[in-house]
């Protein structure tokens, strides 16, 4: 009789931890139109509206029942209160512009990141990072603009050309993996019956 309780409540205890782990998992996916909607309110408004790691489960736990649309509606209503009570701590006729008191700290830059591979070409993804510290490994991938291949200018010789390509980003969205297939072809449009296969992640930083 003691070793069934002991397997029941054994099994219980999994359940609780397995089942909690699995909800956690998906809270990342649940939550990424609120990230959608604070980087663009970020870019919008200059503002800085970001989660700290440790925050995240409580963040979690107050928007989950919050439509994106209203988050959005209630973010825009306390920045502007926060604003406005900044100027009315500056009293009358001393009015500054947001510009003046809200200074971004986040660094955004465009990059260009380039891998070597075969037919003197090269891999490239054209993108937008984003870090609110500028330090080493804070920065994420915030848009991707374009990828594929390159070669030099002028070259008339058998180049990598695209046929199909993807590009997947990481969980955490600070990096980002690269799959082409192609062909061999020529700048007169001249293609080798090869099949080419490349794949490469690149970082943000």
């Amino acid at each position: 009789m003691k070793k069934t309780f002991t397997l029941f409540f054994a099994l219980v205890f999994l359940n609780i931890l397995f089942g909690s782990v699995t909800s956690y998992a998906s809270d990342d996916n649940y939550i990424y139109p609120y990230q959608e909607i604070m980087d663009k309110l970020n870019k919008e408004l200059g503002s800085t509206f970001h989660v700290k790691e440790e925050k995240r489960e409580f963040y979690y736990n107050n928007v989950k029942d919050i439509t994106p649309s209203a988050f959005e509606e209630l973010l825009r209503k306390q920045y502007k209160e926060f604003t406005e009570s900044l100027n009315m701590d500056m009293g009358p006729g001393n009015e500054i512009s947001q510009e003046t008191i809200i200074k971004p700290y986040y660094v955004s830059e465009d990059i260009t990141q380039y891998a070597s591979l075969s037919y003197n070409s090269s891999m490239y993804l054209s993108s937008n990072v984003f870090s609110f510290t500028g330090g080493s490994g804070t920065f994420k991938y915030n848009s991707i603009y374009s990828y594929g291949t390159t070669w030099p200018s002028g070259f008339t010789g058998f180049h990598w050309e695209v046929d199909s390509k993807s590009a997947r980003l990481s969980s955490d969205e600070k990096s980002c993996t690269v799959t082409l297939r192609g062909h061999p072809e020529d700048a007169n449009g001249v293609a080798l019956a090869l099949s080419l296969t490349a794949s490469n992640t690149f970082y943000a930083n």
